[in-house]
């Protein structure tokens, strides 16, 4: 806070101080500007002229000295006259005012008597607008004037300090007036000074030290002002009273820790209950322990309902997966995995059964001929006809392309083959798509008790063998092998 609070006083100050010395030079703009137009008939006149350099210097406090220039670069006029340079004319080190035929306020430079100064100028126009030459106002930089009166009363108590630079980022003003002259520009404060706008920035200044730094644009001029103050002085205070403030507050900070944590312990104890129970998972007791949770406040108690909600869904589509998993997706009969299953079962409570291994006839000129997205649809269609005629507890599987197996506990061969034959028939008065009509051969073998899993895969391939013998035999037709 008291960062941010010095650089927007900072701020505030550079532009205030800004303001001023813009107006000053708005002023001297103005004066240069009316003697101009004034010397445009007198130009031929030595006494005017004197009378008028004079006036310039006299009417006001804002420039240190005045002179009159020809359009030979000649110095005609000057005030005050101690400065004996009537006559001289002009190097082309010191010409930027006459080259530029404009009104203007000069870089700052070097003038043949020694002094750091800018020239304020205004060009004189005949009556035809040709150029007769200018008439300038000049402001020392290293002596006091005007402007340097404005800025050294800004001189602050303690270590704060306001310095100008112009658009080279050369000093034209500091509070070290050995230093006017040198050039900052490569400063980042100085930089920011001038770019038009006005603002505040922390910053290292020339020496090193971290500066608070407001600047604003000098905008007349093309001038840059910083005003800035140590980042240590600013906070010195704070650190002074730092130590003290730290100590006389560490009980409380401690006894409020201490009741923060207590609170804490007793809020987060359902949720450290619900963590545990949920990382328990694999245990059976686990969901119940999560029901059996106080979730006592709000929060808690909506966490614990959302988890056994989770929980439910999480469990129901576990058991949709391993559903599926255990189904062929086009039929949805049982897979190989699926029908694994049953025979461990089978095997698993002793009981026997027959088995049906069917296979369509000449299944691959129908893909052939009509493609395989005619072939899925005649097994899905073979499919839902043999759920339709298994019984109650009878098993449906498809184990290949067009192979499926029908498995019936607790059935005689007999009664299996009576199944076998009606299935058969029903499988070739069905509608098929496309095709219109199929037929299947179906082998049958039984699986008497005890059921092993010897014994199984010994009935299977009995049933895939009478399978084999149906085909042989024409096809469309259902061979039994007696166990």
């Amino acid at each position: 806070m008291l960062i941010e609070n010095t650089l927007a006083s900072n701020q505030r100050y550079a532009e205030k101080v800004a303001e001023s010395a813009n107006r000053m030079l708005q002023s001297a703009e103005q004066l240069v500007a009316y003697s101009a137009t004034d010397l445009a008939k007198k130009i031929d006149d030595p006494g005017a002229l004197e009378s008028e350099v004079q006036r310039l210097i006299g009417q006001s406090d804002i420039f240190n000295s005045a002179v009159i220039v020809n359009k030979e670069a000649q110095i005609i006029a000057v005030a005050p006259e101690s400065l004996h340079l009537s006559g001289y004319v002009l190097p082309e080190s010191a010409r930027q005012a006459f080259n530029a035929q404009r009104a203007m306020i000069s870089d700052p430079f070097h003038s043949v008597t020694g002094n750091t100064l800018v020239s304020v100028s205004h060009p004189i126009l005949g009556a035809q607008g040709e150029y007769l030459g200018y008439v300038s106002g000049t402001i020392y930089l290293n002596k006091i004037g005007a402007l340097s009166h404005l800025l050294r009363n800004q001189l602050f108590s303690d270590e704060s300090y306001l310095y100008v630079v112009d658009r080279n980022g050369e000093l034209l003003f500091h509070v070290d007036p050995n230093r006017i002259g040198q050039n900052v520009g490569q400063m980042y404060l100085v930089q920011q000074s001038l770019t038009g706008v006005s603002g505040s920035a922390r910053g290292i200044n020339s020496l090193g030290i971290d500066m608070l730094a407001g600047f604003a644009p000098i905008s007349s001029s093309d001038w840059g002002l910083v005003v800035q103050r140590p980042t240590n002085l600013v906070l010195a205070d704070l650190n002074d009273n730092l130590a003290p403030v730290f100590w006389r507050s560490l009980p409380i900070v401690f006894v409020t820790l201490l009741l923060v944590w207590l609170v804490a312990h007793w809020i987060t104890l359902p949720l450290r209950k619900l963590a545990k129970n949920v990382g328990q998972l694999d245990h059976q007791d686990a969901y119940d322990a999560i029901v059996n949770t106080k979730a006592w406040y709000f929060e808690a108690s909506q966490l614990k309902m959302s988890m056994l909600h989770g929980l439910g869904s999480f469990n129901e589509r576990i058991h949709k997966l391993d559903d599926a998993s255990h189904k062929d997706p086009l039929t949805l009969l049982l897979n190989r995995r699926g029908m694994q299953r049953v025979l461990d079962q089978f095997e698993a409570s002793d009981t026997p059964f027959s088995v049906l291994a069917l296979d369509i006839d000449h299944f691959k000129s129908v893909n052939d001929r009509f493609g395989h997205d005619v072939g899925d649809q005649v097994i899905q269609t073979l499919g839902e006809v043999m759920m339709k005629a298994a019984g109650e507890h009878d098993v449906t599987c498809r184990v290949g392309g067009e192979e499926f197996l029908m498995f019936l506990p607790h059935t005689s061969l007999d009664r299996a083959t009576l199944v076998a034959e009606s299935l058969c028939e029903q499988i070739a008065y069905a509608d098929m798509p496309k095709v219109k009509r199929i037929t299947v051969s179906i082998g049958v073998s039984h699986n008497p008790q005890p059921v092993y899993q010897a014994g199984i895969d010994i009935t299977l391939k009995r049933a895939d063998s009478a399978l084999y013998r149906a085909k042989d035999a024409g096809r469309n037709r259902v061979m039994v092998v007696e166990s």
